[in-house]
């Protein structure tokens, strides 16, 4: 499966090689991708650049997901983010959740369920935009 219209994807996780893993099979699905490995760099790079969807780990030190959408919704109100979580912080999720996220993907991630939620997330913006 290709994407349709490349999307510019930002994904912010503290795991390395997990951004690097989801980058390559992202980027050969067609798919501009960055990455950034906190949440101080993943609003930098808003700052800079616009990206849709962003998919964001819910939990980093210095500064969780949660906290990194509120401040990446100050520079850009409609981004679409989507939480990924290998653990149980439903308090953290359920928040995420209320602040607007899309949606929320479990770690380890399947490929497949990724790309089908950003097609189905993007189509939807297209459709309210």
């Amino acid at each position: 499966m290709v994407m349709e219209d490349q999307s510019n994807i930002l994904i912010v996780d503290d795991n390395i090689s997990l951004c690097r893993t989801i980058c390559m099979v992202l980027e050969r699905k067609g798919c501009a991708v960055s990455t950034a490995n906190s949440g101080r760099e993943a609003i930098e790079k808003m700052q800079e650049s616009p990206f849709d969807p962003i998919l964001m780990d819910v939990k980093m030190p210095h500064m969780d997901g949660v906290e990194t959408y509120r401040r990446i919704r100050e520079i850009r109100p409609g981004a679409m983010v989507m939480m990924m979580t290998a653990y149980a912080v439903e308090d953290l999720v359920q928040e995420a959740l209320q602040e607007g996220a899309y949606g929320i993907v479990y770690k380890p991630v399947d490929i497949k369920t990724l790309v089908a939620i950003i097609e189905e997330a993007r189509q939807g913006a297209d459709e309210q935009g």
